[in-house]
């Protein structure tokens, strides 16, 4: 039996059904991910499970002693507490229990030969030592450290954070209570990167079942081991993570066609049969055709599949760019004493597709801001192509008079007479009565559509977009993403969204720690990158570590003594040719093909030179 079992389970809203006999079954330990799109009951399920409303019909079922937590994307406001004091509710039955000994101690200080108070004291000891009572306070930093949270959002009243960090906080406090179950709404929302990643393995290695709604299909083929999918008031149920769900999605839709056409098949014999026996106009016919009727009506019928309708856009031709969109040489930024980056050097080159990553405060929206005009360098300099002609996707669109139909908007804004505006809008997946919605009422990924459908239609060739696909459920980004792979123009985007990374990306440039470092392919072999150079870095301290412990420390000493005076050396060379370029790219300033050639010298001999200074602080430990 399931640790949770939905059994034809039906939710209704008044006259609106959000879920008809829905089943699925969950075992323990399983990591489950529910996807659908926005509205199809994914929070009704998760409030079913939470007993915050009632079922119409059907059964569910929770075993028994299961302990549930709920993240949820909403959370109740807390006057008394600050961020850390969240944190530490979680322990609520810990700290009780720890009352409960203060006091049994009390009682066993004033009474030391009854035997009683010392049992007592004696149990209450050993439940609190087996709830982990010693270790509360490394648990909590465990968690503050994994998901990255501010010192400020700790120190801060609940109350005033943003819905953001209330978030991070209630993620940590759920973590932190270590349920049997644990129910997740949208975990990965207001997390960077590094933080998502710590939070997969944490969800791999859970010793407990995790049932989480996520739009994040990089964190699900990370995480998951089954999808249920919510679609048309049902649910289906996929073994594996998000890519086997849609290989095997594509199979059942394969196989529910053909399904339906060999019935399609079979009515329309049967009908064209009962025809004929009616034509024959016989008693004996006719009770033959109502026969064949009849099988027809108590068919169990095949619902028709529906298609999906594909995007055929067109955008203008596009004006040709020169070699180099953007080219950054030595730039600095600073707000105030806070130094964002320092001499850092980046070049985006014509039709590549350019991720920027980073930690959310290192200065990714800045550098965009830069290359729009939008943003000045404080030292260095940054280039823009004289030809280059761009458009901003914003994370939030927002459009002038949101009462406009959406065929208003496309015919005010591009001069189109009402015909030519249903046709642009058809290739954008705006048909029928959907040219009539108010702008207003769209959903994000559609916003974002017609935002796309509009800034594309000028003679643009650098797409910018700031974290395209947030908010955005998963049908929405599959929409949008099938738009953007249409443009074969220059695009640079911010994202934390990886598989909309890994889709389009030919380069990543990742942007952290006051510096700027750039990658020749997608996320994945950002990743690898990543990953291979800590694991150099670990084994070369094991190894520096073994020998050490195996040779003669006066030996050691010396060899080391030599080895850092060599490398200062070296370093020392490596800052004069870097000063002698730095000289030379001042006066090159107007030479672009000089300037790429001295920049990328610089950079290559900047790595050597960290190389250097990484060796130089291992060999002084030493």
């Amino acid at each position: 039996m399931g640790v949770i079992t939905f059994n034809k389970v039906t939710k209704s809203y008044g006259d609106n059904l959000i879920l008809d006999k829905v089943s699925f079954e969950i075992h323990e330990n399983e990591k489950i991910a529910l996807i659908g799109k926005n509205g199809t009951g994914k929070t009704t399920i998760f409030n079913i499970l939470t007993e915050s409303i009632d079922i119409d019909d059907g059964v569910f079922s929770i075993q028994k002693e299961r302990t549930i937590a709920y993240l949820q994307q909403i959370h109740e406001a807390s006057d008394k507490h600050t961020g850390y004091e969240i944190l530490q509710l979680a322990f609520s039955k810990i700290d009780q229990l720890q009352i409960d000994m203060e006091n049994a101690h009390e009682l066993m200080a004033a009474n030391p030969t009854n035997k009683i108070h010392i049992k007592e004291y004696g149990r209450l000891h050993d439940k609190f030592e087996f709830m982990g009572g010693y270790n509360v306070s490394e648990k909590i930093s465990k968690i503050i450290t994994g998901l990255k949270i501010p010192e400020k959002v700790l120190k801060n009243q609940f109350t005033k954070l943003s819905g953001g960090e209330q978030t991070l906080i209630m993620l940590g406090k759920s973590l932190l209570m270590a349920p049997d179950i644990l129910l997740m709404d949208e975990p990965t929302n207001h997390l960077d990167m590094d933080a998502v990643k710590w939070l997969e393995g944490y969800i791999v290695g859970y010793k407990g079942t995790v049932f989480y709604v996520s739009h994040d299909r990089y964190f699900i083929n990370q995480t998951a081991t089954k999808v249920i999918e919510l679609s048309f008031l049902h649910s289906k149920t996929y073994k594996g993570n998000y890519d086997a769900y849609q290989k095997q999605k594509i199979e059942y839709e394969k196989g529910h066609l053909k399904i339906y056409e060999r019935q399609q098949k079979e009515i329309e014999r049967l009908m064209k049969t009962a025809r004929q026996m009616r034509a024959y106009g016989t008693e004996t016919a006719i009770k033959r055709a109502q026969n064949m009727e009849k099988r027809i009506e108590l068919m169990d019928k095949v619902d028709k599949p529906l298609n999906e309708r594909n995007l055929s856009l067109a955008f203008k031709t596009l004006n040709k760019s020169g070699y180099e969109i953007a080219k950054a040489i030595n730039i600095s930024k600073s707000y105030g004493a806070l130094s964002l980056f320092k001499n850092v050097n980046f070049i985006i080159k014509s039709s590549e597709k350019v991720a920027m990553i980073g930690p959310n405060g290192a200065g990714k929206s800045t550098i965009i801001k830069m290359i729009t005009g939008n943003e000045s360098v404080d030292s260095g300099v940054i280039t823009v192509g004289k030809s280059v002609k761009y458009a901003y996707l914003e994370q939030e669109v927002i459009f002038n008079d949101e009462h406009k139909t959406l065929l208003e908007e496309v015919c005010d804004e591009l001069h189109l007479t009402l015909q030519s505006g249903r046709d642009l809008l058809g290739k954008y997946m705006f048909s029928n009565d959907d040219v009539f919605k108010k702008v207003g009422m769209l959903s994000g990924g559609e916003k974002s559509r017609l935002r796309l459908l509009l800034e594309l239609q000028n003679d643009v060739n650098l797409l910018i977009l700031d974290e395209p696909t947030n908010h955005l459920d998963i049908e929405s980004r599959e929409e949008l993403e099938e738009a953007i792979s249409q443009y074969h123009g220059t695009m640079l985007f911010i994202s934390h969204d990886r598989h909309f990374i890994n889709k389009f990306s030919e380069k990543v440039i990742d942007v952290r720690d006051g510096n700027v470092i750039t990658y020749e392919g997608n996320y994945d072999y950002y990743k690898k990158m990543i990953d291979k150079k800590k694991e150099d870095n670990d084994k070369l301290k094991v190894s520096s570590k073994k020998q050490t412990t195996n040779q003669n420390y006066g030996k050691e000493k010396r060899k080391a003594v030599f080895t850092i005076n060599k490398t200062e050396k070296l370093m020392a060379e490596l800052e004069m040719k870097m000063s002698i370029i730095d000289k030379e790219i001042i006066e090159f300033a107007t030479d672009y093909m000089k300037l790429h050639e001295l920049t990328t010298k610089r950079e290559q001999l900047n790595l050597e030179h960290e190389e250097l200074l990484e060796k130089w602080f291992e060999l002084q430990g030493e």
